[in-house]
């Protein structure tokens, strides 16, 4: 059963049990990631805007390096939400947030000023920020706990998969009005993700 789900306004379509993170990749949208989805660098962190009663449950993981607040805002982290229900889920990533406010404060729109829209982008990066250092060291311990030492320090597994998907979405990003240079990757098989 394919599911419609919305990353940063695009529709594309999902199976039951993938994570956002996988779906993002996927589909070049534009969303950070670097620990192969443990986890770890929080990169892939979105804000659900609906359908989150599709999605799993916040788990330890998330609790571990997002405040109540961030999640009680709608912050998931991509690589530890996975869907669960068949309704769309819409979604807009930290990397896009991010590049949105910066873009505002850069070329304001109609009606607004830079310093204003400048507001909303430093608290958006003190809101990061203070999930990382403000949490410290507990976050990282429990990763070491959880993942092991060797993957905290290089958590990444396929050096290729990671350049990869990033030139397909930075490409994306500069152009996106060109046809990606390599097809989206078939959907893997309902079972393959957890």
């Amino acid at each position: 059963m394919l599911i419609k789900v919305e990353i940063n306004d695009e529709v594309v379509e999902a199976q039951l049990g993938e994570r956002l993170l996988d779906i993002a990749r996927r589909n070049a949208s534009h969303i950070g990631f670097y620990c192969d989805g443990n986890g770890l660098c929080t990169m892939c962190e979105c804000k659900v805007l609906s359908g989150a009663d599709q999605l799993n449950p916040p788990n330890a993981t998330e609790h571990v390096w997002l405040s109540e607040e961030r999640l009680a805002d709608g912050y998931r982290l991509g690589c530890q939400a996975a869907l669960r229900g068949a309704k769309p889920v819409q979604v807009l990533t930290r990397a896009e947030e991010m590049r949105r406010q910066f873009n505002a404060v850069m070329a304001p729109p109609a009606g607004t000023n830079a310093a204003d829209n400048l507001r909303p982008l430093l608290a958006n990066i003190a809101a990061v920020n203070w999930q990382h250092i403000g949490r410290w060291p507990f976050n990282l311990l429990s990763s070491m706990r959880r993942l092991g030492l060797l993957t905290v320090l290089w958590p990444v597994t396929d050096m290729k998969q990671l350049i990869d998907d990033t030139v397909r979405i930075t490409r994306r990003q500069s152009a996106p009005e060109r046809a990606l240079s390599a097809p989206p990757k078939a959907l893997p098989a309902p079972n393959d993700q957890a």
